[in-house]
């Protein structure tokens, strides 16, 4: 099934890549892990809509270790991930940096003690590693989610608390429907872009990188 669906992707790809060609228009090809899309890319996609007008996008979701094989095979352009790999032929840039803020449903949870319907969000080895430190007297939590997304919908509809972004919780912070807990430990991740040194489209990869928040000057 898997290679199925990578022909799949390769046949609309080749496709899309054709139309792009009739139009005189540059295809960039954008893989992420699905939490990164949904902390940071939807904004940046629409800026590339908005300033690059002869680019067309291709997006897709992998795991870090899939990006980071397609980038080097030329199938994806531009890859994000939190933990870039060592590759000499890579380029990593640091596109944003996103504070995980500790929120719960309660407006009246101090968050001091054991964290009662917490959701654990994985965002990988070192937050997980800097939580149990911070909560080792607490129990397990009692669910595990990939996504924070995923994470944010479930305590907003069950109730609970979770590390989650601030990108992702303002809004609901500003509507009393999230509430940060002030004492709590904020941990941060970091988010890199990954492409090719020898890219053949170096110049618009550069150019729509430059349009993070945090790399405009």
């Amino acid at each position: 099934i898997k290679h199925a669906n990578e022909l799949v992707f390769m046949w609309q790809k080749t496709k899309h890549d054709v139309g792009i060609a009739e139009n005189d228009t540059h295809q960039l090809t954008i893989g992420s892990m699905m939490s990164i899309w949904d902390i940071v890319l939807q904004d940046w996609l629409q800026k590339i809509h908005r300033n690059l007008e002869d680019v067309s996008l291709f997006t897709s979701t992998y795991s870090t270790t899939e990006l980071n094989k397609k980038v080097i095979s030329r199938v994806i352009d531009i890859a994000f991930v939190f933990e870039p790999p060592f590759i000499e032929d890579f380029v990593t840039e640091k596109v944003a940096t996103v504070p995980l803020h500790l929120v719960t449903t309660d407006p009246d949870y101090d968050g001091v003690g054991t964290l009662e319907n917490y959701v654990m969000v994985d965002y990988g080895e070192s937050v997980n590693i800097q939580h149990m430190r911070a909560f080792q007297d607490s129990p397990p939590a009692k669910h595990r989610m990939s996504q924070p997304r995923i994470a944010l919908n479930y305590i907003l509809e069950a109730g609970g608390s979770a590390h989650l972004p601030r990108q992702m919780t303002f809004e609901y912070v500003q509507k009393n429907q999230l509430f940060i807990i002030e004492n709590a430990p904020v941990y941060s991740r970091e988010i890199f872009a990954i492409y090719l040194a020898k890219s053949q489209k170096v110049d618009i990869i550069e150019q729509a990188i430059q349009l993070f928040p945090y790399l405009s000057h």
